[in-house]
């Protein structure tokens, strides 16, 4: 006569509900929140957790590393420049191949999954298929103060159906989300002239590495920008297929935000 299972499935199911509720009751109070898992909101939540931060990141997708895992046009191959960002990389546990020229090639799906798994290891918390729907701002005061994220799943919202969403209080938010620069759209509609997001302006790869990390930081109150949305948010050029910038200039905002958190000298 077989055995009876330890754990029948509806006891399989409790433990799973009983468990998410104790990460996600932990997820919805961080010190930061970040939406985006590409490769600035992944490099900003590792560096800002292995500092003893509270960090949730909202990934709109299932899985983690944003526009980088597909490379470019989906070849398996991903630039560096020699500097911040390739020490990162590498502190990270991901290969770099010298390129020549201070550049180095890497697997962006290797990427992708070591730095995700460096922000987990970390203590981040991610929390894929939620998509950002608004935020929550203080406007009482002046300038208008960012101090959380409203969030609904992401199945929900594409389906069309009216579901009222939930809320991520925390102390900083990251706009990490990308060429979508989705916070920033969100408070351009929200306060109205005094926000404005212009886009960002044709490719001119160095420059944009450059531009980014040098604009990368707090846009408003309580809202910190980094990777391409910065570069969305004051008209820079078009980054290409070197990452450099993005990692570089998440590692500033973190070191921001840090700073500003735990009390230390900016």
């Amino acid at each position: 006569m077989a055995a009876d299972p330890p754990v029948s499935e509806g006891g399989l199911a409790a433990i799973i509900i009983e468990k998410a509720m104790e990460k996600l009751k932990r997820a919805v109070t961080p010190d930061v929140a970040i939406a985006g898992a590409g490769p600035a909101g992944l490099t900003a939540a590792w560096l800002l957790a292995r500092r003893g931060l509270r960090v949730t990141i909202i990934e709109h997708r299932l899985g983690a590393g944003g526009g980088m895992r597909g490379g470019s046009m989906l070849l398996p191959v991903a630039l560096v420049e020699e500097g911040v960002a390739s020490k990162l990389l590498e502190e990270a546990g991901v290969t770099l191949e010298a390129a020549g020229k201070g550049l180095y090639v890497f697997d962006p799906s290797e990427a992708a999954v070591k730095l995700a798994a460096a922000a987990i290891s970390s203590g981040a918390i991610l929390l894929p298929g939620l998509h950002v729907e608004d935020l929550i701002v203080r406007s009482t005061v002046n300038p208008p103060r960012v101090e959380g994220l409203v969030v609904n799943l992401a199945p929900v919202v594409e389906s069309g159906w009216h579901v009222d969403p939930l809320y991520i209080e925390a102390r900083a938010v990251v706009d990490a989300t990308g060429h979508e620069a989705r916070l920033l759209r969100i408070l351009e509609k929200r306060l109205q002239g005094k926000v404005r997001v212009p886009g960002m302006s044709s490719m001119d790869v160095w420059r944009a590495e450059k531009a980014v990390v040098e604009h990368a930081g707090e846009i408003l109150p309580g809202l910190y920008v980094a990777g391409m949305s910065v570069a969305e948010a004051y008209n820079l050029p078009r980054m290409g297929p070197v990452f450099g910038g993005m990692l570089e200039s998440a590692a500033k905002v973190a070191e921001m935000i840090s700073s500003k958190l735990l009390n230390k000298n900016p």
